[in-house]
């Protein structure tokens, strides 16, 4: 029994579901929340599409921010993986300096070699320009 007051949550899930045709796994163990897609493209694209139709626009920083600290407030961290490896980092467990400048939230880590292999020609110059800017603010960092 949690005492009164703590928001933590255990979650205990294996799911197999699709979002517009993209096969997706979730599991999860305790505070441990794994999200697992063949085409991570295609994921985020599906995702936006719906999270628009719920809030009339498409869903940006803001919500990924949101996202990630309602997590890291019950105790939660989530991982996308693709093909390639992790893209993306969410919750409790992370503190990344870089997600607060680029995604909204010390709670949000991007990956970028995961990331940048998950993706097609589009999605791979934004990545190589966000390595860049990551690049960037470690020397800035180290001054």
């Amino acid at each position: 029994m949690t005492p009164e007051g703590d928001r933590r949550l255990e979650v205990t899930a294996d799911l197999r579901l699709e979002v517009d045709g993209v096969p997706v796994r979730v599991e999860a163990s305790g505070s441990e929340i794994s999200v697992t897609s063949d085409d991570v493209r295609r994921l985020f694209a599906a995702v936006r599409v719906a999270g628009g139709a719920a809030t009339q626009g498409s869903p940006g920083r803001t919500e990924l921010a949101r996202v990630a600290d309602t997590l890291a407030g019950h105790g939660l961290t989530a991982r996308l993986d693709g093909p390639a490896g992790r893209v993306l980092s969410l919750g409790a467990d992370v503190d990344s300096p870089a997600g607060s400048a680029l995604l909204g939230t010390r709670r949000a880590r991007l990956h970028p070699a995961g990331a940048l292999r998950s993706s097609g020609p589009v999605p791979v110059a934004a990545a190589g320009l966000l390595l860049v800017v990551i690049a960037a603010l470690a020397r800035r960092r180290r001054r």
